[in-house]
């Protein structure tokens, strides 16, 4: 009869055993609010957020309501300021060579509530705003905004306690770009020519890392914002390239990574067809510079004193080449073997007014001999487009 009844007081408190261990898994997780349900009766401020500083109560305010203690720290705290932070949260992680400021004045509180909020991290705003409680928001509301800190994602680029690199970043420049934008768009071997503030990582160098008035989050428009390295005064003159006029330096250029030297988006003379007819240079006799693509031996791609952006006038700019023409008369000459003149004259049919070399020859190609301007076989016949001949009876 005892050993019944010893198996029955066994098999009931197996019983009960098994009970309790199902409560446990099924009892959903409580907050330390339920935990500590008298604290709550007095305290109920303390969780009336959406998030809750998931540590009990007693964790931090180690003596509370305990009779017959002396109060060491305020409220009942084990430690005061910042040390009590430490109590749970890993230090090191807020001690890196770079520390934001509220932060190294162990001034947690002024980002944080301790106990409840309605936004994650127990901070006391939705972000951005948590930031412009103390970094004026001019600088991040321009025209043209980084997705990132138009999304209010401060993080995404910045560590918000401490960190080894300046401005509390998350990785060296250019790797914190990196984190987001590709990096063989920028800086890649598989390219030729990089941009040097580019290979060199300064991308602040060209962009504001927040919002800018200018496109692309540039320091300044385009051109000025190339300026701010290539000296402006060899791009404005008489006679400016059109885009250059305009401001236009991507059209030509890549900024970051190219191929082509001075990093253009293609060699010419396919460069310049992306706006010059092509029609005007592939005729049946081209001249020869312009049959090798050599425009810019001409040509001043950006800006000239002088018509057509050529780097001297037109007559002598040709002699550069031709100097054999300046030396003796030139297509024909009477008893004084004057020949014809190569410039200093007006010229109405001329489209810049004045005689020159270009007067009588397409400087770049021509479905005639010697490159003559108008339809003719031999010299005589040019000259009659300009000079009227009479037949004699």
């Amino acid at each position: 009869m005892i050993k019944s009844f010893r198996n029955t007081k066994a098999y009931l408190f197996l019983v009960f055993v098994f009970f309790a261990a199902v409560s446990v898994f099924l009892v959903p997780d409580i907050s330390f609010s339920q935990q500590f349900p008298d604290c709550m009766r007095c305290h109920k401020d303390k969780a009336a957020g959406k998030y809750i500083h998931p540590v009990g109560c007693v964790k931090c305010h180690t003596y509370a309501h305990i009779t017959g203690t002396k109060e060491k720290f305020p409220k009942y705290l084990f430690a005061r300021g910042v040390e009590l932070c430490w109590g749970c949260h890993d230090k090191s992680k807020f001690t890196n060579k770079v520390e934001h400021p509220p932060v190294a004045k162990g001034e947690c509180l002024s980002c944080h509530n301790v106990h409840t909020s309605d936004t994650k991290a127990l901070l006391l705003a939705p972000m951005p705003d948590e930031c412009f409680m103390c970094h004026a928001n001019s600088d991040f509301i321009r025209k043209s905004k980084h997705p990132p800190v138009a999304e209010g994602k401060c993080m995404g680029c910045h560590d918000a306690h401490s960190s080894e690199v300046k401005k509390l970043l998350l990785a060296e420049m250019p790797e914190e770009c990196f984190l987001c934008h590709k990096k063989e768009k920028y800086i890649s071997e598989a390219k030729k020519k990089h941009h040097s503030p580019v290979a060199t990582g300064l991308c602040l160098n060209c962009h504001e890392p927040h919002s800018s008035d200018a496109q692309k989050l540039l320091l300044k428009p385009t051109p000025d914002v190339c300026y701010m390295c290539h000296d402006g005064s060899d791009f404005k003159n008489k006679y400016n390239h059109s885009p250059v006029a305009s401001g236009m330096c991507m059209s030509c250029h890549e900024p970051h990574q190219g191929d082509v030297e001075k990093l253009l988006l293609a060699k010419s003379p396919e460069l310049c067809f992306n706006c010059h007819d092509r029609g005007e240079f592939d005729r049946k006799n081209p001249h020869p510079p312009v049959a090798s693509g050599m425009c810019n031996v001409c040509h001043d791609p950006h800006a000239s004193p002088y018509v057509a952006l050529l780097y001297n006038p037109t007559t002598d700019e040709c002699l550069l080449c031709h100097p054999r023409i300046g030396k003796a008369p030139h297509a024909a000459g009477g008893f004084s073997q004057v020949g014809h003149p190569l410039k200093g004259r007006k010229d109405p049919m001329s489209r810049y007014g004045e005689l020159s070399c270009a007067s009588c020859h397409n400087p770049h190609s021509s479905d005639y001999i010697k490159l003559f301007r108008y339809e003719a076989k031999t010299a005589f016949e040019l000259c009659t487009h300009c000079h009227a001949y009479k037949k004699k009876k």
